[in-house]
């Protein structure tokens, strides 16, 4: 059964995927000065969709234009130079219908892909400046600030999923007036990588991600699950000079918390989420959670709203963190439990699919 999602998608890409692929065999047959600039029917007011020569520190690249994107490549990799764009526009799609329909970026997004990362290093050296040493930290994938995303190619399927988490990050950077704390921007970011591919035609799954499931299994059963609380303070950068497994508990975390937000206890969650993301595109965030605080104030509540990150889950979801602690990990300790990571394969929910509780580690 096609979902709304589904349509949508599809009847984006398909002039993209036409138009594109016919254009990578001229474009290879072409002068270093020359350009492939194919029309797009409906793409009304703005450049027209296409593909162009461009060169990045002596190496030779392209630009793909598509209706909502702009991806400079260095990459020799046909097969990703294929999927790539129509990949990010299959993503955005996503990103604006998965939890609830979000607005459309006002503008093309710049995306680059790099052959090395040799090159993306020299490219983020122009790029960030002064700050470019904290990037060179990074050691797979890339990143994105300013509402661009900088990716080196680390091989099809990994380059895909970093690029569709993020891609989140630069879509809300460019489209949302309220920034989102750490914790959702990087909860649904993870919960944007799931993935697979349909012929030429990309399929979002946001249970399908083994490696997330794999860790917050790992997590579960060896008792290192980080609590609710922390995990709405904590930053993973701040994790970067401790253990690996840290970050990667933090991110299967995360990944898990959005899944319990959009599912969780009957769906209890599903609409605060929504109205959540609504708010930070409007920019009415930190209204709502200064007059929460007024009100608690003025009624003289004992019940006092949290600083920092956790204030927002107390404004938005719940204010008994203890409470929310406890339906936390009963939602991980069914996500995890027997059988359920074959449902997680195929892309299915182990809630609707009535997965059984995990024993308590």
């Amino acid at each position: 059964m096609l979902t709304r999602l589904d349509v949508r998608t599809a009847r984006l890409i398909a002039p993209v995927t036409a138009l594109w692929a016919a254009a990578l065999l001229v474009l290879g047959a072409c002068s270093p000065s020359s350009a492939v600039r194919p029309a797009v029917v409906g793409v009304s007011g703005e450049e027209d969709v296409g593909v162009e020569t461009w060169e990045f520190a002596g190496a030779r690249g392209r630009i793909i234009r598509t209706p909502n994107y702009r991806v400079h490549s260095t990459t020799e990799g046909e097969e990703l130079l294929l999927r790539f764009p129509l990949f990010v526009e299959a993503a955005l799609e996503h990103y604006r219908l998965a939890i609830v329909e979000l607005p459309a970026p006002d503008r093309r997004l710049d995306t680059f892909v790099f052959a090395t990362r040799e090159q993306w290093l020299a490219f983020t050296e122009q790029l960030m400046g002064s700050r470019a040493g904290q990037y060179s930290q990074i050691r797979r994938g890339g990143y994105a600030t300013g509402g661009r995303a900088v990716f080196w190619d680390i091989g099809l399927f990994d380059t895909m999923a970093i690029a569709a988490h993020e891609g989140w990050h630069q879509y809300t950077q460019r489209t949302f007036r309220d920034s989102l704390p750490v914790w959702l921007e990087e909860g649904i970011g993870t919960f944007m990588e799931g993935h697979r591919w349909r012929g030429r035609t990309p399929e979002f799954l946001p249970w399908s991600n083994p490696e997330r499931f794999d860790q917050l299994r790992r997590a579960y059963y060896r008792d290192q699950l980080i609590t609710l609380s922390e995990l709405l303070e904590s930053r993973p950068e701040e994790m970067l000079g401790g253990r690996n497994t840290d970050v990667l508990n933090y991110y299967a975390q995360v990944w898990a918390l959005i899944h319990f937000l959009n599912e969780g206890e009957k769906g209890k969650y599903r609409e605060r989420l929504q109205t959540l993301l609504l708010d930070a595109s409007k920019g009415q965030v930190r209204q709502r959670v200064s007059a929460t605080v007024r009100k608690r104030d003025q009624g003289g509540s004992r019940q006092a709203i949290a600083a920092g990150n956790a204030a927002l889950f107390h404004v938005y979801f719940n204010d008994d963190l203890e409470a929310a602690q406890r339906e936390y990990r009963a939602f991980i300790g069914q996500i995890v439990s027997s059988g359920s990571r074959q449902l997680m394969l195929q892309g299915r929910s182990p809630i609707r699919s009535g997965a059984r509780t995990a024993e308590q580690p």
